[in-house]
């Protein structure tokens, strides 16, 4: 089996707060566990969402992996490389990006904060143009590479800081809440970015950080939800919603049954009624919308027997699978 190409064992990570008292006295110290005995493994070529609210511990594992951070305990690799004992191999094959904007000079342009991160990296010389100009075209800002930063749109600064997150042709990369901010139209370019030409076309693999449930489910290989510093789930996205939310929602337009009818078939199946309403556009009362919290979508055959052999028909059916927001709303909720 091949090294997984991050890894962590039993992570963790305390910080000293320190809150001064009113008057007189030594402040008072308290330790905060950021993150909590973390294990992880993410293959070569993944793409790994790592989920949770703010406060989570999200960013502080991040930071730990890319070396900017020192664990207080356990140990990590990246690529087998130890993040501490071999911090600077590792920081020559990892790169991060953040969201909000930052980690760019406004007053130079594009290209001048491309080469001065390539000096920062270590490019050699004879490679920083070709670098530059390469990275420049992957993220589309090549004929605005010579302008100020200043006078980037929120889009373009932070596919500006995909290209920086590039320039050292990292092998891992960490995409700290990259759309934060974003407009929704620029998320999605930017996601299909990430997904396409970082992950299909590069190969890279890529660890992503996010609150937005949504972006996960579209761009995830695995993910796993972390809550106060401990992984709660992990999995594909699909299975973490079925792992946790394991039943589906069902919602059935029927003609020809009443009431009493509809939840006498969710009671012969076993199966919980949300709720029946006559549909708004049918005066006449004649049509019925049920939805039903059912074990799989098996029961949408069956209701159009039952409701047949009983001179009504459904007229339509629709299926919503457990979602990732599912999931995440019934840990917190634990």
């Amino acid at each position: 089996m091949s090294t997984p190409d991050v890894k962590t064992e039993k992570l963790v990570r305390v910080y000293e707060s320190k809150k001064r008292r009113p008057i007189i006295g030594a402040p008072k110290i308290t330790l905060v566990v950021a993150v909590d005995n973390l294990d992880l493994e993410i293959p070569q070529g993944e793409l790994f969402g790592l989920l949770g609210p703010n406060g989570a511990g999200k960013t502080t594992t991040v930071k730990m992996l890319s070396t900017l951070l020192t664990p207080t305990s356990g140990r990590a690799w990246i690529r087998g490389l130890d993040v501490t004992r071999d911090s600077q191999k590792v920081r020559k094959i990892v790169n991060m990006v953040a969201g909000g904007e930052r980690m760019l000079y406004y007053r130079l342009t594009g290209r001048e904060n491309l080469n001065y991160f390539a000096e920062l990296y270590d490019v050699p010389s004879s490679q920083v143009t070709r670098r530059v100009n390469d990275v420049l075209r992957r993220v589309g800002l090549e004929e605005r590479a010579d302008e100020e930063v200043e006078k980037y749109s929120k889009g373009m600064k932070q596919r500006l800081q995909i290209a920086r997150g590039l320039i050292n042709d990292p092998q891992v990369l960490f995409l700290d809440e990259p759309t934060i901010g974003l407009d929704v139209d620029i998320a999605k370019e930017l996601r299909a970015f990430i997904r396409k030409q970082l992950v299909e076309e590069q190969g890279k693999t890529v660890l992503l950080t996010t609150h937005y449930l949504a972006e996960a489910e579209e761009l995830c290989d695995r993910a796993a939800f972390i809550f106060k510093g401990k992984i709660a789930a992990q999995g594909s996205p699909s299975e973490l919603s079925k792992l946790i939310v394991p039943r589906v929602t069902i919602e059935l337009t029927i003609r020809g049954a009443a009431e009493n009818e509809i939840r006498a078939f969710a009671d012969h199946l076993g199966v919980k009624t949300i709720s029946v309403e006559s549909v708004e556009d049918d005066p006449s009362h004649f049509r019925k919308r049920a939805i039903l919290d059912a074990d799989s979508e098996e029961i949408i055959p069956r209701a159009f027997e039952y409701f047949h052999a009983r001179g009504a028909s459904v007229v339509s059916a629709g299926l919503r699978q457990p979602s990732l927001e599912d999931a995440y709303l019934k840990l917190a909720g634990k």
